[in-house]
């Protein structure tokens, strides 16, 4: 046990250390954007509404069966929604909103002259409502723009602690004039969006998102392939990401007991995770990695017998596009984002989590346990090919019996 603590010092003064200088960035940011509130405000847009989302790709997929209502309770206004460049492609398909803004999430926190002229533009335009529908707000990213804005009407959510400090969360609330009131229970992120939605009046359910309008006509990249799974490596952080070389026993395993092709995908930040996936494989396989936009993934995804990942933005696109899923799954977030609690009862499949169950689930990744320089936390690491295998066991029987 000793050994344990002593093992953790390190990472937690490194930890302590970087704490410390994102405050004085944020502090930095804060001053800076004061500088816009000396700008003249006016309403030049009456009736106009900015909607403020710019998580991941992710958050976003998971938001749209309540996004969908903004046009009910603003019904003949202008909803422009200020949306995370990666996934804006995607949004300007989407029919809630009339324009979308897009913000480089990470230029808007590096770049002081981008900042000022996103922040300016939005200031500028003078909006009449702005709305972050967030529930673990970010100050230095959706709070600042709230802030900035002056808008008559700024609702938010009263939020959480996950991407916030105490004292920011204390200043960020002052910049709204509406807090939507949250149930202080863990929440599944479906029922967090339609939590908020209901705060703003009307009565909406945690529904599984629907992206398969969107893709009407849009070409699979592998039509041509007769049968293919899409497999997944990468994440958005190390510590939830299983090591590669199960990846590759597992992609092995499967191609045995039904023959399908391995597609793997990713982002272009994650070719080299699947260039090292790629000799340590026995059977066919196309590597797709960066080579597609979102709207490009989605439809492999569609086109897939299955998919499996890690705990990604891919496994919400399978559900949103009818495509069965196996997500390997740490115990950071577990209950927000997966598994997934859909209220109204719907027959599309729904994710299948993988897991090691541990006592301390719900740490928020702030893992206790000591766990290799750039590998995962131990939840993780403990899932084994065997497991995931046994998981996918159904959906390779029903494959095998429709052939």
């Amino acid at each position: 046990m000793d050994i344990e603590k002593n093992s953790l010092k390190p990472r937690r003064l490194l930890d302590s250390l970087k704490k410390i200088l994102n405050l004085v960035i944020k502090a930095v940011l804060y001053l800076a954007d004061s500088l816009l509130l000396l700008t003249k405000h006016e309403i030049k847009m009456p009736g106009s509404v900015l909607i403020i989302r710019i998580d991941a790709i992710g958050d976003f997929i998971l938001w749209l069966d309540s996004a969908q209502h903004f046009k009910r309770i603003y019904p003949d206004k202008n909803i422009i929604l200020l949306g995370n460049h990666s996934w804006a492609d995607l949004a300007n398909r989407l029919p809630f909103w009339d324009e979308v803004w897009e913000l480089d999430r990470h230029k808007f926190s590096r770049n002081p002259r981008y900042r000022f002229l996103l922040l300016k533009k939005v200031r500028k335009a003078g909006f009449e409502v702005v709305i972050q529908p967030v529930c673990s707000r970010e100050f230095p990213y959706g709070d600042a723009v709230v802030r900035i804005s002056g808008a008559q009407e700024k609702i938010g959510s009263a939020g959480d602690y996950s991407n916030i400090h105490a004292i920011e969360k204390r200043m960020g609330d002052h910049f709204y004039t509406r807090l939507i009131p949250t149930n202080p229970q863990p929440l599944m992120e479906l029922k967090r969006n339609a939590e908020f939605m209901c705060g703003l009046g009307i009565n909406v359910k945690a529904g599984l998102p629907d992206l398969m309008p969107v893709l009407k006509g849009v070409k699979n990249p592998l039509h041509h392939v007769s049968g293919y799974y899409v497999l997944f490596p990468g994440a958005g952080r190390r510590i939830k990401q299983w090591p590669i070389s199960r990846f590759a026993v597992l992609s092995d395993k499967i191609y045995r007991q039904c023959a399908l092709t391995a597609v793997i995908c990713g982002s272009p930040d994650e070719q080299d995770l699947a260039e090292s996936l790629i000799p340590q494989r026995e059977t066919p396989f196309i590597n797709m990695t960066g080579k597609t936009n979102l709207i490009g993934l989605a439809a492999i995804i569609q086109g897939a017998s299955f998919l499996v990942g890690n705990d990604t933005s891919a496994i919400h696109l399978a559900a949103a596009v009818s495509t069965p899923a196996l997500c390997i799954l740490g115990g950071g977030h577990y209950g927000r984002f997966m598994p997934y609690d859909v209220e109204p009862e719907d027959k599309r499949p729904l994710p299948i989590p993988v897991i090691h169950k541990m006592d301390c689930f719900g740490c928020n990744f702030r893992c206790r346990y000591p766990y290799p320089k750039n590998g995962p936390v131990p939840c993780i690491q403990k899932i084994s090919v065997d497991d995931v295998l046994a998981a996918l066991q159904p959906l390779i029987k029903t494959l095998n019996e429709s052939i």
